[in-house]
Parts: structure tokens; sequence; C-alpha cells
């Protein structure tokens, strides 16, 4: 605690010496009677104080302590006079982590509390993944004349950290996960339990898979065909590239980090009900302590005995770069392996998210240039995703899907920013693969370099669902919890060739 005088009445000291001085010289009582007015405000500000047994309890609740990474939580702060005596000016500031933005309300408050009432300061901060400790508040009281004040550092109350949701510890997605463990159906005929057709018997046939029934009716040996089961396996893959590193505005965490999140809860989600699940990749560099797949785009299978490590290893590197817009990539995520259309389209939400909180006089001029640049550039045809890249990634993503199983479903989690993801999504479903492709929203809006972003994006989540694949469009105003169960439950059946 420390207490301060502050000499705010020395000018009405001044005033009263001069009017007393002038008044002598001049025997005036004018002058004389005058010196009251200024002598008055020194003597109130002499005898103004702090009372003695001034003191406030501080209470501190967050909306919610455990939000996933992105959301809004509000923080209140509950200041409240348990003194017998009236504070008439009492200012207070939360400690707010650093590495917390406020984009609502404000952690300072002014105020006026009678015994026993109490007010409260109320602001929103956006959640990032990790553990955020708070300070204690520092409270000012200051006496009426404001020429003293008492500052103290007084121990909060209630909720003290605010913790990300980490995707290990949060409780599985939804209730239940579509997907069953173990086997499911396809629509192919084979070995299984469900009946699928019947054909002409060939020799080599099972005897137990003859239609004995028909025989007996007919004299015709006839095979029965059962829906073939197979294994349940998902592919999980995550675009960490850095043009996806972008952010809405100053403290939201970017596209990138709302992916890998998104990708680990969901892989977190299928390992909790057995689902075999793979996860790769892009724009990460591999541990080279830990053996990643044979290509240059890590790849985890979840048939090894340490998939589960070994994945949240890899989860863990997406997190390390993904709110690092300066950070290296692999072969295919440093932003060169992206296609032509897609580099420049990529740049414009870049630009439009980094710009957010930037109110120059050239912005409207700046977005205005990029959206042009962005509409002429879509015209352009896009390379492959394979294509050459300067760091040799050319056949990296075939390499990647050579690895896939052949009886996998895919999850795709990408921002969208540019056109690389959709071609990529086209030569998944060329091989035949159910595809759900999850996009959280890397702009909000607020300019128009980012209204053009999101538009570009838009179209981008029209092309996904017109190649055959399921698009699930992640609003980042609404509860990452409904869109994850949504790209689960629309996880398809089937199998393909």
């Amino acid at each position: 605690m420390s207490h301060e005088r502050v000499y705010r009445w020395r000018v009405g000291a001044v005033a009263a010496g001069a009017l007393v001085a002038l008044g002598l010289l001049y025997a005036s009582p004018l002058l004389l009677a005058a010196t009251a007015i200024p002598l008055s405000y020194v003597v109130y500000g002499a005898v103004s104080s702090v009372p003695a047994d001034a003191a406030v309890r501080v209470e501190r609740s967050f909306a919610d302590a455990t939000p996933p990474p992105g959301e809004r939580v509000t923080v209140r702060l509950t200041v409240e006079n348990v003194s017998g005596a009236t504070l008439p000016d009492v200012r207070v500031v939360d400690g707010v982590p650093d590495d917390l933005a406020v984009v609502d309300g404000s952690p300072r408050g002014s105020v006026v509390l009678r015994p026993g009432e109490s007010a409260t300061v109320a602001y929103d901060v956006v959640a990032r993944r990790g553990d955020f400790a708070f300070a204690d508040p520092v409270v000012r009281l200051r006496s009426l004349g404001a020429n003293r004040l008492v500052t103290e550092t007084v121990p909060a109350a209630g909720e003290r950290e605010l913790s990300s949701l980490d995707p290990v510890s949060a409780a599985p997605v939804g209730s239940t996960t579509p997907l069953r463990a173990g086997t499911h159906p396809t629509d192919s005929g084979g070995e299984g339990l469900e009946f699928h057709s019947t054909r002409e018997y060939r020799p080599g046939d099972s005897m137990a898979r003859i239609d004995w029934r028909r025989f007996a009716k007919t004299k015709e040996l006839s095979t029965v065909s059962y829906r073939e089961e197979r294994a349940a396996r998902v592919v999980v893959a995550v675009d960490a590239r850095p043009v996806g590193r972008v952010r809405p505005h100053a403290g939201a965490p970017t596209a990138a980090s709302l992916c890998g999140y998104a990708a680990e809860r969901i892989y977190e989600t299928l390992v909790d009900a057995d689902v075999t699940a793979s996860v790769a990749a892009f724009g990460v560099d591999a541990d080279p302590s830990v053996r990643m797949g044979a290509g240059p785009v890590p790849w985890v299978d979840g048939e090894r005995d340490d998939a589960t490590a070994v994945a949240r290893t890899l989860f863990d590197a997406v997190q390390r770069v993904a709110d690092d817009p300066d950070a290296g990539g692999g072969a295919v995520g440093a932003g060169a392996g992206t296609d032509a259309a897609g580099s420049a389209s990529g740049g414009v939400s870049a630009g439009a998210d980094r710009t957010a909180g930037d109110e120059t006089a050239g912005q409207a001029a700046d977005d205005s240039a990029d959206a042009t640049d962005g509409a002429a550039d879509r015209q352009r045809p896009a390379d492959p995703p394979g294509g050459a890249a300067p760091d040799g990634g050319t056949d990296a993503v075939d390499l990647l899907l050579s690895q896939f199983p052949t009886t996998a479903r895919v999850v795709l989690v990408t921002p969208l920013v540019d056109d690389w993801p959709v071609a990529v999504v086209r030569r998944l479903r060329r091989r035949g693969y159910p595809v759900v492709v999850l996009s959280p929203g890397a702009t909000d809006g607020g300019s128009l370099g980012q209204r053009v972003a999101g538009h570009e994006r838009a179209v981008r989540l029209a092309d996904v669902s017109a190649t055959g694949a399921t698009a699930v469009d992640w609003n980042r105003d609404d509860p990452i919890e409904g869109a994850l169960a949504a790209a689960l439950a629309k996880l398809p059946g089937g199998s393909h060739g």
C-alpha cells in the first residue's frame, strides 16, 4: 500500500498571498476580503483525506473459465466497499495478461461507493490456447479533494486463471460419434454378415455361401454375397500453411490456430470412440527425432503403436507455428506450394486480416486494389497442388495420398484462404475418398478487403461442395462445439475403389 499527497491547490495559496499583499499595499478591504476565495480551496485541500478505515473487497468471475480458442469471454470485476465510510473516488485496474486482447469494454473503472455498496467492471477478452493467470487488480482511493491518494494491490477473490479448453482433456464432441469402432459396412459384396445380393455359383465358392434353399427349388447353384465390412479408418488433415496464419483483428487467434485446435478435437473424439485415426499436417516441419511418414508432409499412421502420442506431438508443432505468421513451413506448407490463383487470393485474405485493425486513411484504397488483383487472379488456371514448388515439393501431395488407407474417410480442416485446398479435395475425390471439409472463417467482414476475402472463401466452399465433398462452414461467432459436431455427423460411410 502506498500513500501519496498531491499538492493541487498551490495556486490557491499563491493567489491568497498575492491578494493579501496587494490589499495591504493599497489598504483595500475588498482585496483582503477576496483572499477568502482562494484560501477556502487551500483549506479544503488540507482537511480532505481518505478515510482511515477505507477498505474494498474485489472479486473476479469469468463467463466461461475453460473456453475454446477464439471464443469471447466476459470478465467481471466486482468492487465492494467494506468500510463504514463513503469512498468518493475509487479507481480499479484489473491485471489482464499481456497475451490476451481486450476486444470490448475496459478493465479500468472509476466509481463512488457508499458503505456496503458494490460496482462491477465488465470487459471481453478473446481466449487463446493455454493457461493465462490474471494478476491482482490495483485499486486507488482518492480523497474528495483529490489531493491524497492511497494505492494498493488487492488480492481478488473468485477466479484467477483462464484456461482455454485443451483438446486432450476436453469432453468428446457430442454424446456419441457417428462412427462405429472396428468395421463399417460398404456397398460392395463379399464376406460379412448383412445380405447384399446373389450371383451365379463359381467354382471355388465356399459351401457355406451357397443358397441351398434356391437349389432345392430350382436345382441351380447360386452364391450369396454379404455386405462387405472393412475397418473404419479416418484421416484428419490440418492446413497450417503460412497463408492461413492470419487473424481478423488484433488479439484473435489465427485461422491456422483454429484449424489446429479443431483438428485435434476431432482426432481426440475419434480416438475416444476407438476409431483408427491418422493425421497429416500441411505447413509444419516434422520433428526429425520422430518418424512421421515417408514424405515431406508429416504423417502419423493410426495403425502404429504410438500413434496417439506422436499425433499429439504433431498437433503441438501445429500450434507452435499457427500463431506466428513469420514461422517457416514444411515442403508443401511454405506458401510456394499453393497454386497461382491461390497465392494471389491468399494475399488478399492475409492483407485484409493483418490490417483489420488499421484505420489509416489509405485502408480503403489498399483494400480496393487487393480486391481487384484477387478477382483478376481467380481467372487464371490453377496449378495442381502437387505442382513444382521452389522447395522441391513437387510430388508431396501424391506421396502423402499414397500412404492413405484405401478405406479411409478424410476430414480436412482448412481456412480456405486460397485455392490450394480445393485442388487437394478434387484430387481426393478423384481417388474416391469421402471428404468432409471443416473451414473456420479467417475474417469478420470489418473492412472492404475482408469482405472480398470472405466472398472468395464462400466461392471456395461452393467449389468444395461441387466436388461431392461435404463442406462445413464454421463462423467464428458460433460455438466451436456445433461446428465439430456437424463435421463428425457428416462423415460419410461406404468405401471407394
